[in-house]
């Protein structure tokens, strides 16, 4: 087996330089006067709506609805453009249509006033008269694009005075037509949702110049009459009552709605335990990982590995039994003593010890969970790896993020740590197709972990991705057992025989923990790492069925099949900061073989954590990182293992191939290619390999902080050839730094550094 390498490569910095060009119609694409006349309607009927309803806000909610899953550079720029800002300046949600997976159009959600929707009226107007006048009818590809969009060929050009006579600009025309291509039509927001059964609920409002207690008050709300409670800037939980009043009044203030999803549930254990006397040394400098989970029982034989905190309130904790000890006991007890309990699963991680802090008895709410995250996260800021076995039966929405995942993604953006997450399961009775996974299972930036049967089959009680319909989770699977296919933990009874994916995450904590804190990995490799090895090369060759309940695969059980590579393999992680539009690496020295050629195909998984934002719906993500590897061909520009075209100029992707092929916005990018035959690659005159990564930010134009990311790339000889040394010798010649990760040598590391200084 080779070994993993650590390449220290120096990342330049590209800003963007390209231009917005003329605007043109998107291909296939039209606008008609009767276009112009169904929106200009559209947009008037929200305006009586609102002057029928008492007048609550100083502006007024419209959903814009696109004809397609647009990107942020095709939204409308010029429709309800306010005087001295830009559209997107105004936008307070983003959802998806009601359509078939896989059909879904953007509805974005704008404020804006009553004067500007007016004037775009009025605009709309002159907009109609330029098509009639101008176009016969009808703005085409044909007769109203200037250039081809590749090659800027002229094809039309209209006279200056075409436009003018219309009283606007010529570029405010064009914007205007532009923008009136993308969109469907105007409607007021409303939000429905029939499967809610709970008695309280989780509402969450359109940022407007009101605070909740503002609105409250001008809807008469009786703070004695209703209990509920305020959930930061945006949210309220109240009862169905309450909630049956506001969605009655003020429906178009409504952006999100949930059942209480607080009733956290954890996994059901049949008790087949067996007692025996077991031994177990002493801890001594072990790295530590946090668990929140149900309560901790200290009479166990390994408590002494674990330092318990009790986190019930008074009230909580009037409600405890004996049995609301044995989950947080259980997933423990495989975190510090699992491979002893279940051999066959030995990883080679050793043990660790664990910081336990019992959140609940049975269940909690969402807001007391929500709160007691944030707390225990800030008051332990040592502690890197986080298990959070705890989940919810409700299917997750379609539409937004769950408020436990979103609080999780936060921690995890402005925090050095990982969260690691079960996939949650599926109680039914009775079962019938897979449903969606439950929070907080849809938490981006968390590793969310499914489980599998011994022989790599989904486990039977598996709930199932996409989360927001296009997020790869769960992340990865790993071996949490079956009804009849147990695996061991301990209970506060003795060792018992259990299954879920609350057993299945403990596993990839203690990974995550051994890569981080004793193999010295940033979290954003250590991740990179867990999710390469699941991958494999089967991934892409979608060899790999049901991706939307294994996600990118099976963790390997050994640390070292992660740590290690085949000996006709070449594997390297590299690291960084994106501080510009792009960071770039032009001169990677791939070695070539006899004939001048590169014998090799590739893979790579990249990872960061990006701050989100849970108002902006499906819109989630705030950033986003493009990768791009491969061959520097002739005219400087990367020939990507991906064939990733999305960020070149005059480029056709549209935001839904972009999505699908290139995963855009999500936080996690497997990119590979794979040839059919094993056929060397050409060198494009001499030059090296390398690697592009984009930033881009969903509503800001400019970086304006610095984001890391981690990656890991590996080159597969075809011919089976070992070519390591000679790529260690190449990256030494260009005078970077290249290490070879041995793990022992780690551990010595780790366990010097641990080693306590007597002075005398």
């Amino acid at each position: 087996m080779n070994p993993i390498l650590q390449v220290k490569l120096r990342f330049d910095k590209e800003r963007n330089t390209s231009g917005f060009g003329t605007p043109n119609l998107r291909a296939n694409m039209s606008v008609s006067t009767e276009d112009i006349d169904r929106l200009s309607e559209s947009l008037r009927a929200v305006l009586r709506y609102y002057r029928n309803e008492p007048k609550i806000l100083n502006k007024i909610l419209v959903d814009v609805c696109y004809n397609d899953i647009i990107a942020k550079s095709n939204r409308i720029k010029e429709i309800l453009r306010p005087v001295g800002a830009n559209t997107n300046d105004i936008v307070v949600g983003a959802r998806f249509s009601d359509a078939p997976d896989g059909e879904e159009n953007h509805i974005i959600t704008y404020y804006v006033d009553s004067e500007t929707i007016n004037k775009t009226l009025d605009e709309l107007t002159m907009i109609r008269g330029f098509i009639e006048g101008e176009l016969d009818g009808k703005a085409t590809t044909i007769n109203f694009n200037e250039t081809d969009g590749k090659n800027d060929i002229v094809k039309n050009k209209l006279k200056k005075e075409s436009y003018e006579k219309y009283g606007l600009s010529k570029n405010k025309i064009r914007r205007m037509v532009v923008d009136c291509s993308a969109v469907e039509t105007f409607s007021t927001p409303r939000i429905i949702d029939d499967s809610l059964e709970n008695d309280t609920f989780l509402i969450t409002f359109y940022k407007t110049e009101l605070t909740l207690s503002s609105l409250l008050e001008k809807l008469g709300v009786d703070d004695v009459k209703y209990r509920y409670s305020f959930y930061g800037e945006d949210t309220l939980a109240v009862p169905r009552e309450l909630f049956e009043y506001l969605n009655n009044k003020v429906p178009y203030l409504i952006s999100m709605i949930s059942s209480d999803l607080a009733q956290i549930t954890y996994d059901s254990i049949d008790k087949e335990p067996s007692s025996e006397s077991i031994e177990i040394p002493e801890p001594n400098n072990e790295p530590v990982i946090g668990v929140i989970d149900t309560l901790f029982d200290e009479n166990v034989y390994f408590s002494h590995w674990v330092e318990n905190t009790d986190y019930l309130d008074d009230i909580e904790r009037m409600t405890v039994s004996d049995n609301d000890r044995e989950h947080g006991t259980e997933v423990t007890s495989i975190i510090v003593d699992g491979p002893r309990m279940n051999p066959w699963l030995d990883d080679g991680c050793g043990r660790f010890r664990v910081r336990h802090f019992g959140v609940c008895a049975n269940k909690i709410s969402t807001v007391k969970l929500v709160r007691k995250l944030k707390e225990i996260v800030n008051n332990n800021p040592d502690i890197h790896v986080w298990n959070l076995s705890l989940g919810t039966d409700d299917e997750v929405s379609k539409n937004f993020i769950s408020f436990d995942a979103a609080v999780l993604d936060e921690l995890q953006a402005k925090k050095n740590i990982v969260f690691v997450v079960s996939g949650t399961n599926d109680n039914r009775t009775e079962r019938v197709g897979n449903i969606r996974v439950g929070s907080p299972a849809d938490s981006l930036n968390s590793i969310v972990v499914n489980s599998i049967k011994r022989n790599g089959k989904p486990a039977s009680y598996s709930r199932k991705g996409t989360v927001l319909s296009f997020f790869n989770k769960p992340d990865v699977v790993y071996y949490g057992g079956e009804y009849n296919e147990r695996i061991n933990a301990y209970a506060p009874s003795g060792e018992e025989q259990v299954y879920g994916t609350s057993f299945a995450a403990p596993w990839i904590s203690r990974k995550m923990c051994f890569l981080i804190d004793i193999m010295g990995f940033s979290r954003e490799v250590a991740k990179a790492l867990i999710i390469d090895s699941a991958a494999g090369w089967e991934y892409k060759t979608s060899t790999v069925k049901n991706k939307d309940l294994l996600g990118y695969g099976v963790v390997p059980i050994d640390i070292e099949e992660v740590l290690s590579t085949n000996n006709d393999e070449i594997k390297f992680v590299v690291y960084g900061t994106s501080e510009a539009y792009k960071t770039t690496n032009y001169g990677i020295p791939v070695p070539k073989d006899k004939d001048d050629k590169y014998p090799f195909v590739a893979r790579a998984t990249m990872c960061y954590f990006p701050e989100c934002s849970r108002a902006q719906g499906i819109d989630y993500t705030r950033r986003e990182l493009s990768l791009k590897f491969g061959r520097i061909k002739s005219d400087g520009k990367i020939d990507d293992i991906n064939e990733n075209v999305q960020d070149e100029e005059a480029s056709y992707v549209d935001e839904r191939q972009s999505r699908r092929d290139f995963r855009k916005w999500e936080n996690t990018k497997f990119i590979s290619r794979i040839l059919k035959q094993n056929r060397a690659l050409k060198s494009y005159e001499d030059r090296l390999w390398g690697i592009t990564i984009t930033s881009k930010e969903r509503l800001d134009t400019q970086i304006r902080t610095g984001l890391n990311f981690g990656a890991v790339i590996t080159l597969k000889e075809i011919k089976g050839v070992n070519r390591i040394e000679d790529f260690i010798r190449a990256c030494t010649l260009r005078g970077w730094i290249v290490n070879e990760i041995n793990i022992e040598d780690k551990i010595h590391v780790y366990n010097s550094n641990q080693e306590e200084i007597t002075f005398e």
